[in-house]
C-alpha cells in the first residue's frame, strides 16, 4: 500500500500554493470550493462545466474568478496548476488522462475509476506525463485519524481483531441519477460503501484475502442499492460493512480490539471537531479531536505538501490500487458488473 497509515498527515515536503481548478459544478465540488476558499495557502481560479450557464452560477456563488463552458477550456489555462475533478464514477479515468496530458497535477473524487484495469492505465499515464495524482478520500487527511493509529499503537484496545462500519442514505427513486444508474458506474458501494472498504484496509494496513458481499440489485437501477460487505485479511482481522442508496443506517466506524475498542461518531464527513470513544472494559472516554481548517482545505493543502512526490500518503497510488481491486472482487461477490465490462469496451 505504498507508505504505512502511520504516516498518514505527516508532511514530508515544502508546501507549494498551488493555483486550482475545479472539473464539475455538483455537491462536493460546492464544499471543495468553499474549503479552499477558506484558505490563504492556495487559490481557486477556475471552475469548468458543460454548461455556460452553470459555470457562471457556481462562479458567482463561490467567488471563482474565471468560468468556462468546456472542460476542455479550464484545461487549457496555463495558470490552473492543479485540478479537482468531481465528475460522475464513469468520467474519473477520461478526464484524469485529460489532466495528465495538459500538464496539470490531479486530484480525483472517489472512487478512483470504474475498476482497477482502468486505474492501472491511468496510473501509467500519470507517471509518464509526471503528474501528481491522489484519489480524494477526504476524510483520510483529518487528524482524528492520527489519533486513532495513536491510540491503537499505545496498545489501548490491545490486538485489533474486527472492524466494522456503515454508510448510507435514501436518496429514493432518483433514477436520474448517476448513481442509480449501471453504464455510468453508479451504487452504493461506489458512492458509500468505499469509504467503508477504505476505512478498512486503512485500519488493517494491509490488502484483503478475501471479500464477499451481498447486495439487493435494483431491476430498474441495475446497481447495488443497499448491501453489506465481508473482508478477511491476511493478518486475521476480520471487518463488516453496510452500505447503500436506498436504505437508513446510522453512519459510524469500530474498531474492536482483544482489550477494547474505538467508535469513530464522524468518520466520513468530519468537521472541525470530531469525536472518538474509547473504551478499555475499565473505562470509557470521549476524546475531541479538534482542528481550524476545514476538511477540504486540509486534502488540497496535503497535495500541495508532497506534489514534488507525486503522490499523497493519505491514498498513494499503490493504496488505491489495493482498493480498486477490493471494491472489484466484492462487485464480482454481489454479481455486479458494469454494461460496458460485459460488452468489453473498458
Amino acid at each position: 500500500m505504498g507508505k504505512k497509515w502511520s504516516d498518514l498527515n505527516e508532511s514530508e515536503e515544502v508546501m507549494r500554493h498551488l493555483k486550482w481548478g475545479i472539473l464539475g459544478t455538483g455537491r462536493i465540488a460546492a464544499k471543495f470550493a468553499r474549503g479552499l476558499n477558506s484558505t490563504d495557502r492556495a487559490t481557486l481560479l477556475a471552475v469548468g462545466s458543460r454548461r455556460e450557464e452553470t459555470a457562471r452560477e457556481f462562479a458567482e456563488e463561490h467567488g471563482v474568478p474565471r468560468a468556462y463552458a468546456r472542460y476542455e477550456d479550464l484545461l487549457a489555462d496555463p495558470e490552473v496548476e492543479a485540478v479537482y475533478i468531481s465528475l460522475p464514477n464513469h468520467l474519473h479515468g477520461e478526464w484524469s488522462i485529460k489532466c495528465a496530458e495538459a500538464g496539470k497535477h490531479i486530484l480525483c473524487e472517489k472512487p478512483a475509476m470504474v475498476n482497477a484495469d482502468e486505474l492501472e492505465r491511468v496510473l501509467a499515464m500519470v507517471k509518464a506525463r509526471d503528474a501528481f495524482w491522489m484519489e480524494a478520500f477526504m476524510y483520510r487527511c483529518h487528524p482524528q485519524w492520527r489519533k486513532v493509529k495513536e491510540i491503537i499503537s499505545a496498545g489501548r484496545i490491545g490486538e485489533v481483531r474486527v472492524l466494522h462500519s456503515a454508510f448510507s442514505f435514501n436518496m429514493g427513486p432518483a433514477y436520474q441519477d448517476f448513481r442509480l444508474q449501471n453504464h455510468l458506474a453508479g451504487g452504493g458501494l461506489m458512492d458509500v460503501g468505499v469509504y467503508c472498504v477504505s476505512f478498512s484496509r486503512l485500519i488493517a494496513g494491509e490488502e484483503p484475502s478475501e471479500c464477499r458481499a451481498a447486495a439487493h440489485i435494483g431491476e430498474k437501477s441495475g446497481v447495488d442499492e443497499y448491501m453489506a460487505g465481508a473482508l478477511r485479511f491476511p493478518s486475521g482481522v476480520i471487518a463488516s460493512f453496510i452500505s447503500g442508496l436506498e436504505c437508513t443506517v446510522p453512519s459510524g466506524a469500530a474498531v474492536y480490539g482483544s482489550e477494547g475498542s474505538i467508535t469513530v461518531e464522524s468518520p466520513w464527513q468530519p468537521g472541525d471537531e470530531a469525536a472518538l470513544v474509547v473504551s478499555n472494559g475499565e473505562s470509557t472516554e470521549r476524546i475531541t479531536v479538534k482542528t481550524p481548517m476545514d476538511p477540504y482545505a486540509q486534502e488540497a493543502l496535503h497535495v500541495a505538501e508532497h506534489l514534488e512526490a507525486r503522490q499523497g500518503p493519505a491514498m498513494t497510488w499503490d493504496d488505491s490500487l489495493g482498493q480498486a481491486r477490493a471494491v472489484d472482487a466484492l462487485r464480482a461477490s454481489m454479481g455486479l458488473a458494469w454494461d460496458f465490462e460485459r460488452e468489453g469496451r473498458r
